[in-house]
């Protein structure tokens, strides 16, 4: 009997070992599921007994499990909307999910899903919000003192709703808490009020479904920029303004709130003479250690009704160069965010250089020895503090 019993159980661990590899391995990859969570899906891991002896090796191919599964738009429906029948309370639906910000890895997170919008909710990270700190400061030790530096960190609209900001912790006071705490030669933009003072006149600064800003709320970001910073802006009317319509988020795939389906949102863009240009992007991941180039659009209305449409989505590294009468080199280094804000700073350097941390494994020493630099921004939205292993990647790349 006891003979028996092992050799079901032999024949049944086969068995989960055959659908796990069928999964993964036979059924094809399910690429729709990539463009519903608007983010690339982990490869497999690269394997060194130095990864494995850390960990790292085994997160990532847990990840690559996950992201790999066959038909897992379809398993992550059905998740999420069990998951979805849980968790009301007085101020919504608390939806568990994985905060990802496009590092490979992910946190344990949540959104509150309304009856009209779905927003993260922010839980501040002691640990990473130090580890913020030291990166912002390590920058103030490296660069030149030629170069001014700011920082900006974006909060999300969730902290401008008495009745749900309390759900999270205070995105106020925690930005704060990071730009009293940065080196003194770091200069803050708080852009807290000037967001918050154009959300509550009910103006449509943040989308609805998606956990961006819009390109108002970019705007406004713009202007106080320009306040801070010195350079002049321009008036919303010397822009021409078009529209996207249709617009579902980030936030509506992860929720999986089918009535917010009467509350899409509508992408708006201005553009002019100066930001509608085309510009350089540069990869580095085909081949190693060669450069491959590409052109790049400020607005590609071929991605329809998706945030990509700025600047074409995330890129490694972008090279701008417009008219703008301002003749100063602005560097960033930006999440998604700065990606509706971009077509604005077009208009206030005649050159830009922007890079993503994720994914450029260039070194910013590289470009600061072949281009002379007027100003340097680091910026990102306050979840985006939370992630050690971004704050990292941002930090080693210099």
């Amino acid at each position: 009997m006891k003979t028996a019993r092992r050799v079901i159980t032999l024949i049944l661990f086969i068995v989960f070992l055959i659908a796990g590899f069928t999964a993964v391995v036979i059924l094809p990859r399910d690429e729709a599921s990539a463009q519903q969570e608007n983010r690339k899906l982990a490869d497999f891991p690269s394997f060194s007994f130095e990864r494995l002896k850390s960990g790292k090796f085994t997160s990532d191919f847990e990840t690559y499990l996950s992201d790999n599964v066959g038909y897992r738009s379809t398993f992550m429906s059905v998740s999420a909307a069990y998951k979805n029948s849980k968790g009301i309370n007085e101020y919504g639906k608390l939806v568990e999910t994985n905060g990802d910000l496009g590092t490979g890895s992910t946190k344990k997170s949540e959104l509150l899903v309304t009856d009209d919008r779905v927003m993260e909710v922010y839980r501040a990270d002691e640990q990473a919000q130090e580890e913020y700190i030291k990166m912002l400061d390590f920058y103030a030790e490296k660069l030149p003192a030629s170069i001014n530096l700011y920082s900006m960190i974006i909060p999300t609209q969730i902290d401008f709703m008495p009745f749900y900001k309390t759900v999270g912790d205070d995105e106020k006071e925690n930005i704060d808490y990071l730009y009293s705490n940065f080196n003194k030669r770091v200069k803050n933009i708080n852009v807290y009020d000037t967001l918050k003072e154009h959300f509550d006149a009910g103006e449509y600064v943040y989308f609805r479904t998606d956990h961006h800003w819009t390109s108002l709320g970019a705007y406004y970001a713009y202007c106080k920029m320009g306040a801070d910073m010195g350079f002049g802006t321009l008036r919303l009317d010397e822009f021409q303004k078009g529209e996207v319509k249709d617009f579902t988020g980030y936030l509506y795939s992860q929720a999986q709130a089918p009535y917010l389906d009467s509350h899409k949102d509508t992408i708006e863009y201005y553009k002019n003479a100066l930001n509608d240009i085309t510009f350089k992007c540069t990869t580095f991941s085909y081949i190693p250690d060669q450069e491959f180039d590409y052109t790049g659009k400020m607005f590609d209305l071929s991605r329809g009704a998706s945030y990509n449409m700025f600047l074409g989505g995330d890129q490694p590294y972008i090279e701008i160069d417009s008219n703008s009468p301002n003749k100063k080199t602005l560097v960033m280094l930006k999440d998604s965010y700065s990606n509706a804000l971009i077509p604005w700073l077009t208009c206030a350097y005649s050159k830009i250089i922007v890079v993503d941390a994720r994914t450029f494994d260039q070194s910013i020493t590289k470009i600061l020895n072949t281009t002379p630099v007027d100003d340097f921004l680091i910026t990102n939205y306050i979840l985006g503090t939370n992630f050690r292993d971004y704050i990292k990647l941002c930090h080693d790349i210099y």
